[in-house]
């Protein structure tokens, strides 16, 4: 409801007094993205997780889809390319292609099991990403250490609308396909190895356009125009400055979402940069940073508003979701990006035997990775163990799954010392507004909520507690100046009645 008169005089009064009083009152601005959804990928953990009890996969499949969970509003489903020549069975999903006339969807369950489950939760938006092209297709004859035929690209097409196709048959509809991941990188053999250890496949800039352009030509063919592509997933923000003159322009034509990484963890500056060079290349599409993991605080810091390094750690800890959580306000606030999706959902690199040390899935090590937000014991298939083991990046993702649906528009917010905020205004009605506070002490937030409303709900992540709710009651507002005390290290979710 619109504030009355009366409110007005009163909030304009606590407003002075609190300006006097030397706080710092954030307000909203202007308009920003419309956002485009919160996700991670299928990719691997299925094919572990598919040998789990039937009850832990539908546990699993909860916790990932379900609106009172983690609520994820994106999921990308990968079409294995075979695993042919990739020495990590774990990292080799079966491809469905049998021949240009010829598939077999039945090739794949792991990852059906797991599509099944979005689609059945109603996640709104549903992704098919490439990491190699089934092994006919590549100059290795194998899903790993070769490059896209020039040849093939056409089939290549072809067959991933087919795959498009067969699934929307089932009743389950793909919004996006992404053909390429990382695309200056085959992942081939390490030096002294005879096998990669995972699918990859280069192809070259001069060439995306080409693969782009065949991609919706195929998808057209086939009655999917309203499936949309996106590329090109590319690793760094410095392979991107470099390449992308060579291959947006002539793909823009055909590509709805530029799609990147960022795995050399980049400056403000850079950030920025490559958001707005991306824009002005395709002509406006949009940014999406679909694929982030394994950092660790550069020169071991454990500041979380530090730089970020890629490196092996496992930390399932407030630190390293601080740290993802801030990687996704820059996202959003620098790049512009309107999208962000984790790795992988789950990983099994925990570093350590949550089977025999019961502090294993809890306390920080030095020999796994940060590349998941549940973990689930490498070693099950030998010691029985079929526990699964969240992290705190899980509970602090989930607050930009929810708060963020998609369509919401973010709105900029003038800046508070001691937060990084973001604002939407929802497509339901009302607002939402995300508080990280990256510091170690408490804060007070201070929000004019002339525009906002009134608080209605609001959650919190903190060290000692998951997701707790928050007596909105209890803050100590006053006419339009919403204010609460946040603690230090925690990200909290405000919604308001708009």
């Amino acid at each position: 409801m619109p504030a009355s008169i009366s409110q007005l005089a009163i909030g304009l009064l606590c407003e002075v007094f609190l300006w006097q009083s030397g706080v710092p009152i954030a307000n909203l601005t202007q308009p920003a993205q419309t956002m485009q959804g919160i996700g991670a990928s299928g990719a691997w953990w299925p094919l572990d997780l598919y040998n789990y009890p039937d009850a832990v996969r539908q546990n699993v499949s909860y916790l990932l889809f379900s609106s009172d969970a983690l609520g994820l509003t994106s999921y990308r489903y990968n079409v294995g390319g075979g695993g042919v020549g990739v020495g990590v069975p774990s990292r080799a999903p079966e491809t469905t292609y049998i021949s240009t006339t010829s598939s077999n969807y039945s090739a794949d369950p792991q990852g059906s099991y797991f599509l099944h489950a979005a689609a059945q939760y109603s996640v709104p938006q549903l992704t098919v990403f490439v990491n190699s092209a089934p092994p006919s297709f590549t100059t290795s004859q194998a899903s790993c250490a070769g490059a896209l035929l020039n040849s093939s690209i056409p089939l290549f097409g072809t067959y991933l609308a087919g795959v498009v196709q067969y699934w929307a048959s089932q009743g389950i509809h793909f919004a996006y396909v992404s053909p390429m991941n990382e695309p200056d990188n085959g992942f081939p053999p390490a030096s002294g190895s005879l096998s990669c250890t995972q699918e990859g496949m280069v192809v070259v800039p001069s060439v995306r356009p080409t693969v782009v352009q065949s991609i919706r030509a195929a998808l057209d063919a086939a009655g999917l125009q309203s499936v949309l592509v996106q590329a090109d997933e590319t690793s760094t923000q410095v392979q991107f400055a470099v390449e992308a003159d060579l291959w947006i322009p002539g793909a823009a034509g055909s590509i709805a979402v530029i799609s990147h990484h960022d795995y050399l963890f980049a400056a403000d500056t850079a950030l920025q940069a490559m958001g707005d060079q991306g824009r002005y290349l395709s002509g406006g599409k949009q940014m999406w940073f679909t694929e982030i993991c394994c950092f660790v605080g550069a020169e071991n810091s454990t500041d979380p508003a530090s730089a970020l390094a890629y490196g092996q750690g496992y930390d399932p800890t407030m630190l390293s979701a601080l740290q993802m959580a801030n990687l996704i306000y820059r996202s959003f606030t620098l790049t512009g990006d309107a999208h962000f999706d984790w790795w992988v959902a789950l990983s099994s690199e925990m570093g350590c035997s949550p089977a025999s040390d019961p502090a294993c899935a809890t306390t920080s090590n030095t020999q796994g990775w940060n590349d998941g937000l549940i973990y689930y014991d490498a070693s099950y298939a030998s010691n029985g163990n079929t526990a699964i083991y969240l992290t705190k990046r899980y509970f602090v993702l989930k607050h930009f799954a929810h708060a963020i649906p998609l369509g919401a528009v973010r709105y900029v917010l003038t800046p508070l010392p001691a937060f990084r905020l973001l604002a939407f205004s929802l497509p339901s009605g009302g607002w939402s507004v995300i508080a990280l506070n990256l510091e170690p002490d408490q804060a007070l937030l201070a929000l004019d909520t002339l525009q906002l409303g009134t608080a209605t709900q609001a959650y919190q992540t903190t060290q000692d507690e998951d997701w707790e709710t928050l007596r909105v009651q209890n803050a100590l507002s006053c006419g339009t100046v919403f204010q609460m005390v946040l603690p230090g290290s925690s990200v909290t979710s405000i919604y308001f009645s708009g």
